[in-house]
């Protein structure tokens, strides 16, 4: 009985040290999950920017494109928000835009097209974050049967992307 006793201890011994080790673990694990989901996402975050900016920027030609008597082409002037020494607004940059029939911003219907337009919008690389941006050309024809839903999804290889409705000119809401 007194090796059985042993062995016993021994059994309850190790099973109190592996509850321990389990609570340890959990404890841990549980912690670096809050860190880590406590983190801002910051690619999240540059992604609604460059959304918002995207929408701004449309509409604004789409404006400007009826204000002109609907011309093919526009040019969005973007000033900066001080005055020069004689009190006129500074200009920053000037970018032409190849509007479509509708109004909107024209996009090719292809992927190269959506990457294109992106630049003709936004002005910018398609980098976030140090990330590559991808414009995909979704055809609304093969999507639901009418072109009128046709769109671009600006997209991270993983993470956050927001879509352009191409002949409505919307800019869909961030999603990951």
């Amino acid at each position: 009985m007194d090796k059985q006793e042993r062995a016993i201890e021994s059994t309850s011994g190790l099973l109190k040290k592996l509850v321990v080790l389990i609570v340890f673990v959990a404890v841990i694990v549980g912690f670096i999950m809050y860190l880590n989901d406590s983190e801002p996402n910051y690619k999240r975050i540059t992604m609604n920017n460059l959304a918002a900016q995207f929408q701004k920027s449309v509409t604004n030609a789409h404006w400007q494109w009826q204000a002109e008597g609907r011309p093919p082409i526009v040019v969005v002037i973007t000033y900066e928000n001080t005055t020069d020494t004689e009190g006129a607004l500074i200009e920053k940059e000037r970018r032409p835009m190849i509007m479509s029939h509708l109004g909107w911003p024209r996009v090719e219907p292809t992927s190269e097209g959506c990457e294109k337009t992106w630049d003709m919008v936004l002005n910018l690389p398609l980098m976030v974050e140090g990330f590559k941006v991808y414009g995909e050309y979704y055809d609304g024809v093969k999507i639901t049967g009418n072109a009128l839903d046709s769109y671009c999804r600006f997209r991270m290889s993983v993470g956050p992307y927001f879509d352009y409705h191409v002949y409505r000119g919307d800019v869909g809401k961030v999603q990951s």
